[in-house]
């Protein structure tokens, strides 16, 4: 999710305190909405403009989706943009920067380059909204619901839909190994380890795809331990030992071919291409609204587990995929507020989203739509149930500059994974970088 600003996009960003007070309109005269007077008995009618990112299939049911809830609410219209997600961020930059934000916007709080636009006074804090019930918060668990937090505990975004990690593996390379599939999930990496010796035999490649990525697994990983990937004045909030025992176990375990080596990693560009997929390995990792489309690729059954131990109940989470947020400046706060409140709880809005977004994130929806879903959504269902009763807070939301010290630790990652570092030099480097990253940025 998170895209560097280009300086041109940097530099909009940092013209909008000068324009935060100035009137509604912008450039181009339109106001960032519009009330206007429909001749009905004084009645007001309200258009919101909405935007988002996504593909030709998001952008078709959301609008259907606008259009039953303005025939559900006469008076009520929207007017609509969307795009692929390249660009987004800095569209919205563009927007901010001409005083044109839409009232309601598709975010992601939490990510460096959208916690800009919180900091800026940008986005609406929806604590009071959710107070008075306007967005109605009953059927979403407070651990979904805190993926919306900012690091001033205030609530930014309402999450459209959540997803979880999981460790996919295939039963019938198990079958053929003469091991059994855990049920409730490996205790231990020692114990994945052991079986994947024989899964390599099996399947003559590896055991398991590269099941260390240092953007989806180490943060899995650090939180096994209490630790986390980022923190607030340090960068980093994990200790030597977490990392040093990560890529060991990374190193040691692609040296004896049971997973990958870099390049071989490298060259698989999205979860149908996996070794899994192809048959060369029997266990891969990957988040769940990635699974039917790996079964499907597969061409065989597949099962999820939660991702090994210890202490998996503490490190697996329940994150959201996206946000709806509201504009500080729109002026028809409420209404994009109970319009938010209505995409994520009305079942018959969710029939037609059918979880385009990660699974919904209410039980009663989830539930509504258990019928409709095919063989491998109903099985994320499931699992995501499981994973709701085995799973611990997320993590507090990154500081400024966790993009570029994302990019820091990626590089490490591959200067260790070629030999070109020690795993103790490339944490010297990244303590001492990421420090300095995090006071450039309260500077």
């Amino acid at each position: 999710m998170n895209k560097r600003f280009s300086g041109m996009m940097l530099l909009a960003l940092a013209c909008i305190l000068a324009l935060a007070g100035c009137s509604d309109g912008n450039s181009n005269g339109k106001p960032a909405s519009t009330v206007k007077d429909t001749g009905n008995n004084g009645s007001k009618a309200t258009d919101l403009r909405v935007i988002w990112w996504g593909n030709q299939d998001r952008h078709d049911i959301t609008s259907k989706v606008l259009n039953m809830y303005s025939e559900a609410n006469p008076g009520v219209t929207f007017s609509p943009e969307y795009q692929g997600f390249d660009g987004y961020y800095q569209k919205l930059t563009l927007l901010a920067a001409s005083n044109n934000m839409p009232d309601i916007f598709q975010f992601y709080v939490g990510a460096s380059d959208a916690n800009q636009f919180m900091d800026k006074g940008l986005v609406e804090p929806l604590d009071a909204y959710i107070e008075s019930g306007i967005i109605d918060v009953s059927n979403i668990g407070e651990s979904t619901l805190s993926g919306g937090k900012a690091t001033d505990g205030k609530i930014y975004g309402i999450p459209l839909g959540v997803n979880a990690r999981t460790l996919i593996v295939d039963p019938a390379a198990y079958e053929k190994a003469g091991l059994t599939v855990p049920e409730t999930g490996y205790s231990s990496w020692e114990e994945l380890y052991a079986d994947l010796k024989k899964l390599k035999e099996v399947t003559g490649s590896y055991g398991a795809d590269d099941l260390f990525n240092i953007a989806f697994a180490f943060p899995y990983y650090a939180r096994q331990f209490g630790q986390t990937v980022n923190a607030e004045g340090t960068g980093i909030g994990f200790d030597e030992k977490v990392y040093t025992d990560f890529f060991t176990y990374r190193k040691e375990w692609a040296k004896e071919g049971l997973i990958p080596k870099m390049d071989a990693s490298l060259s698989v560009k999205n979860p149908e291409e996996s070794f899994l997929v192809k048959g060369q390995s029997a266990v891969m990792v990957a988040y769940t609204n990635q699974y039917p489309g790996i079964v499907k690729a597969a061409k065989r059954p597949l099962k999820m587990l939660l991702m090994p131990g210890p202490n998996s109940d503490q490190a697996m989470d329940v994150r959201p995929g996206l946000h709806f947020s509201i504009s500080s400046k729109s002026a028809n706060k409420e209404a994009a507020a109970k319009f938010i409140s209505y995409f994520v709880n009305d079942i018959e809005a969710n029939k037609v989203l059918n979880a385009n977004r990660g699974m919904p994130i209410t039980s009663e929806v989830r539930a509504s739509l258990a019928e409709q879903f095919e063989p491998e959504m109903k099985a994320v269902v499931e699992y995501m149930d499981i994973v709701a009763e085995h799973s611990g807070p997320l993590d507090p939301p990154a500081p400024a500059g966790a993009t570029e010290i994302d990019a820091l630790m990626i590089d490490m990652e591959q200067q260790i994974m070629f030999d070109q570092i020690s795993i103790q030099d490339a944490y010297a480097k990244l303590q001492k970088d990421a420090a300095g990253i995090v006071a450039k940025n309260k500077q």
